[in-house]
């Protein structure tokens, strides 16, 4: 009995098996939920980008007949902006602050949004002064996986929704 003890003490076959399960259940694993997470975070992001994108298009496309007139309104622009991904209602778009309650106004283009100008001479920044359509569109991301169990500070893992803003502005007249 004891011959047959010590040879399975002293027996080494499959201890990498051992070793490999391990790892895999301690390292891989993570990465792999890791990997999941930014990849879905990486195609959430794109689909609000584009989600914004399509309400400016359809500004674009509806277009604006003179400074003060444009051929689309806010209901119009929603629907674009929500049938545009599969996002869907999630996204909400509002009027940038330069422009008001309206989704277009006349003025200088900015880092955020319209600057209101009464003339229609060139900008300050060199840019074109001219009738712009501006939206901020907001998203509100839930992380796939919301908590960590306390590994990781909530900084890194947070369990709360992330929100995503972003204005787009296009000159339209």
């Amino acid at each position: 009995m004891r011959k047959l003890l010590r040879r399975f003490y002293c027996d080494d076959t499959g201890v990498s098996a051992v070793e490999f399960a391990l790892i895999a259940a301690f390292i891989l694993v993570p990465l792999m939920l890791g990997a999941s997470e930014l990849g879905y975070r990486t195609w959430a992001k794109h689909q609000f980008e584009d989600s914004a994108q399509a309400g400016i298009d359809y500004a674009i496309v509806k277009q604006c007949v003179s400074a003060t007139s444009c051929g689309f309104d806010a209901a119009g622009m929603q629907t674009a902006v929500q049938t545009a991904t599969s996002l869907g209602t999630k996204v909400t778009i509002a009027p940038t602050s330069g422009c008001g309650a309206n989704y277009y106004c006349f003025g200088c283009p900015g880092a955020s949004g319209v600057t209101l100008s009464a003339t229609s001479a060139n900008c300050a920044n060199g840019g074109t002064s001219g009738t712009y359509a501006a939206l901020t569109a907001t998203y509100s991301y839930t992380p796939l996986f919301q908590a960590c169990g306390d590994f990781l500070p909530s900084s890194l893992c947070s369990n709360a929704p992330i929100t995503w803003t972003v204005t787009a502005v296009a000159r339209v007249f």
